[in-house]
């Protein structure tokens, strides 16, 4: 095994191994580690979320990380450079929380604006996704640190993914131009040393055991990495081998002695086996250097802060800025602050890219301290989607200390077996139950006091798993069937737990409440039983009064702020959304309070565009401020008052309304007659800015890719397109001036046009080349690109199955300036 001097190369112990000890390499261990062998000394590697912060270990972890932004604002940044640097500062913090490997950045696809998981991904765009993914990757693994992308391929909705089949051939246009084009450019750029396959069908085959998609990946592209499943997302022992599935995660259900036994019966070869566990070997070699049974931990740094507040700055996208509102000037301004994102700050989507921040600095405070004569204040509506849990400041167990107690018991049994006193009003349980605990069968007991703060008729809600009656001073006020869900919608999606009733109640007044709920009454099959009982209350609120206590502060300021939007509750991993509108209630209070208001600036929260119709003619500047992190509150305030030039650009279209969508007929997935889900991308090629539609001055979108608005101008001049060295190289430079009176940071974009006789339809103009630039007041900066033809300029052929560059005149688009080259000879190619 080698010296002290000589650390041990896994792969080399590759024949020391049992063929047990291999197939317990090949299946995770648990949510958050795959397996090692301990008698080799080969360590297990703990794998973490995300790249919007480094979870800890465990489903219910509650310990802080540095939060940064979601991957949409890292789209909306155009900044491969800031990428990379976001890299290395989250391999600093996996080696913190004692991981080997970052599981991200997605690059899925927007293509649907509905798609719950979309803040979690980078753009519309194949080439922006997969550059910016491959600048994190390439951060990350500088520091010792995996990276592993994900999912590959089509995951790009969350209704029923563990199911649905996406009925496009791999050797399809719209899969090979789009989808799979962002692992193309993805690998192109960065060497990612895993890679997770989807949950999805493709043709009728799951990617986890999708040979043809395995050899795409390996032979045509050389990806030499591992590949990690989803979890939950392998379906067979043997195809998922052969197809060139490597790690089963998060534990094994169809590997560990099934894998044994297959082996033995023939079906798998222990070549086939070896092929894969060398992979797993592999990864311990090349993350060597952060391996430790090190403790977790969180630490607050400010470098790691400045490169949050930097990313969050840097993505946020000024999309309407009119009547001179923006910026701020902070001394001479009376500011009227709204909505309870203002005091209670957004920081991320919901799912496995959630994390608990270090820290949290909310708007008002930072907008308090910034402003000279301060803000005034109002909350206006609640944003919410559930009903949270119960304050426990307003629970009282028998012991007189705040919480509840809980008792459980065994089926047949008067006494309960266990009882717990709990300071959360919750029991949430996945797989492992409570010692002595018998399942399936039997109930469990939760009882408090409740002292509301004020009167009126409160809502109470439980989120169970079982059937359950809640009582409210010994009358039973709900009950509810049992509900039986998969893991994934019981870890994401609650909403589908609850039940709620209205109580009518007196302000501090003491009700005795129940919750009486029975255990699950059969268990899951290929997945950890859920088992959760959780008692949720809210006060009531007067939505028009509050309403009117947000006007009245308006009226007497200015300028009014709006914080608005979504938060992780409404986009999260695990479902999707059924509408793009903003929740009614803040639709409202917005046209209420920007008709007071003197000048009306919207801050918007969200990861998918807004359907802003309602409200969009009626405040006078739009901020997008996207899921911004732990520093989100203070890059905001920095582009409020012009400490900093807004200088992100939009990733993504913002359609008018949903209906003019490509895919809005086509999305989600749904259920067929014959039992089979499947989902249809009808649309094509036709994504995005790439739909004729974004052309259209009469169905043109709100905002198109690529928008953005700055508090400087600039403007291009001397355009210059060469085809150089036998067509090895489209080299294009530009002029581009700073004609405003601030500094501001540009992003130029390179969009490519085909020829005017071309064999096939394609998209009037696609992106094929960025860069952003910091330009001083009145500096001229030569921004110089180079880009291969061949990526730039080829499409898919499916008859052929490689890409076709055609002969012709090709146009360049760029800062409004366009330029002509010619084409000479056809080329047809297929590498990565």
């Amino acid at each position: 095994m080698g010296s002290a001097s000589e650390p041990v190369d896994f792969v080399s112990l590759l024949p020391q191994l049992t063929l047990e000890e291999k197939c317990t390499l090949l299946s995770g261990k648990d949510f958050s580690t795959a397996e090692g062998v301990t008698r080799l000394g080969i360590p297990h590697v703990r794998v973490a979320d995300s790249v919007s912060g480094i979870r800890p270990a465990g489903i219910e972890a509650e310990m802080t990380t540095a939060s940064f932004p979601n991957t949409a604002c890292y789209g909306a940044t155009w900044d491969a450079d800031l990428l990379g640097r976001l890299g290395e500062e989250l391999a600093r913090q996996a080696r913190l929380k004692s991981a080997q490997v970052v599981l991200g950045p997605t690059i899925n696809i927007h293509r649907d604006p509905r798609a719950g998981r979309n803040f979690e991904c980078f753009s519309e765009d194949p080439l922006l996704s997969g550059q910016l993914a491959g600048a994190i990757v390439k951060g990350v693994q500088r520091q010792g640190v995996a990276a592993c992308p994900k999912h590959f391929v089509c995951n790009d909705s969350e209704t029923l993914r563990h199911y649905y089949d996406v009925r496009e051939s791999i050797d399809g246009r719209t899969l090979r131009e789009i989808y799979m084009a962002a692992w193309q450019h993805l690998l192109r750029t960065a060497s990612p040393e895993g890679i997770m396959t989807a949950y999805n069908k493709v043709d009728g085959l799951f990617c986890s055991e999708h040979r043809p998609l395995m050899q795409v990946l390996r032979r045509e592209w050389g990806f030499s990495g591992l590949t990690m499943s989803d979890w939950f997302a392998v379906h067979s022992t043997v195809a998922s081998v052969k197809a060139g599935q490597d790690l089963e995660m998060p534990f094994p259900v169809f590997r560990g002695q099934k894998l044994v036994q297959a082996v033995k019966n023939g079906d798998v070869s222990e070549d086939e086996i070896n092929e894969r566990v060398e992979k797993m070997l592999k990864l311990r070699d090349q993350t060597r250097a952060c391996h430790s049974e090190g403790v977790e931990t969180s630490v607050v740094d400010e470098s790691t802060n400045r490169i949050a507040r930097e990313l969050a700055s840097g993505g946020m996208v000024l999309l309407k800025n009119e009547n001179d509102a923006l910026p701020i000037d902070p001394f001479r301004c009376r500011v009227a602050l709204i909505g309870e994102a203002a005091q209670q700050p957004v920081f991320t989507g919901g799912g496995s890219a959630s994390c608990i921040p270090q820290y949290r600095h909310s708007p008002r405070d930072i907008l308090d301290k910034k402003i000279a004569g301060g803000v005034k204040y109002a909350a206006g509506v609640r944003t919410r989607r559930i009903i949270p849990v119960a304050d426990s400041a307003l629970l009282s167990a028998k012991n007189g200390n705040h919480g509840v107690d809980i008792a459980y018991f065994n089926d047949g049994d008067i006494e309960p077996f266990l009882h717990e006193h709990s300071v959360k009003a919750t029991v949430w349980m996945l797989g492992a139950f409570k010692p002595g605990m018998r399942c399936p069968g039997g109930r469990l007991e939760m009882t408090t006091a409740l002292q509301p703060r004020s009167t009126g008729d409160h809502t109470l809600a439980v989120r169970c798993t079982g059937a359950f009656t809640l009582e409210v001073d010994g009358d039973i006020v709900l009950t509810g069937a049992a509900r039986y869900i998969s893991t994934e919608q019981f870890i994401f999606n609650h909403t589908l737990l609850e039940s709620r009733v209205q109580v009518p109640m007196t302000a501090g007044k003491h009700y005795n409440i129940r919750l009486n709920m029975q255990g699950p009454e059969r268990m899951m099959q290929g997945e950890p039983t859920p088992y959760a009982a959780t008692l949720c209350f809210e006060e009531y609120h007067a939505e028009d009064a509050a309403i009117n206590e947000a006007v009245a502060v308006a009226q007497q300021a200015d300028l009014a702020i709006i914080y608005a939007g979504r938060d992780e509750q409404y986009e999260s991993e695990g479902f999707d959304l059924e509408d793009i509108r903003m929740p009614e209630n803040q639709t409202r209070m917005i046209q209420r309070v920007a008709a007071a208001s003197k000048k009306t600036i919207l801050v918007l929260h969200c990861g998918n565009p807004i359907d802003t119709s309602a409200f969009i003619d009626s405040v006078d500047s739009v901020l997008l401020a996207h899921f911004p992190g732990q520093e989100g509150a203070q890059a905001a305030a920095d582009i409020l008052i012009g400490a900093l030039n807004p200088s992100g650009r939009l990733a993504t279209t913002w359609w008018n309304v949903l209906e003019d969508c490509p895919s809005y007929e086509h999305f989600p997935a749904k259920k067929l007659e014959d039992g089979s889900v499947a989902i249809s991308y009808s649309e094509g090629l036709r994504v995005g800015y790439r739909c004729p539609g974004a052309d259209d001055a009469a169905k043109a979108p709100r905002w198109p890719f690529g928008h953005g608005l700055s508090y400087t101008t600039f403007e291009y001049s001397q355009l210059r397109v060469r085809l150089l060295s036998q067509q090895q190289q489209i080299s294009v430079s530009v002029n581009v001036k700073n004609t405003g009176s601030v500094e501001g940071k540009e992003v130029v974009q390179v969009y490519i046009c085909p020829p005017s006789q071309t064999k096939v339809w394609r998209p009037r103009r696609e992106l094929k080349g960025f860069d952003k630039v910091l330009i001083a007041p009145g500096e001229v900066l030569t921004v110089e690109l180079g880009l291969d033809p061949k990526i730039a300029c080829s499409y898919w052929d499916e008859g052929e199955k490689a890409w076709r560059l055609e002969p012709g005149v090709y146009g360049v688009e760029l800062g409004g300036r366009t330029a002509e080259f010619t084409v000479v000879e056809e080329v047809i190619w297929n590498h990565v």
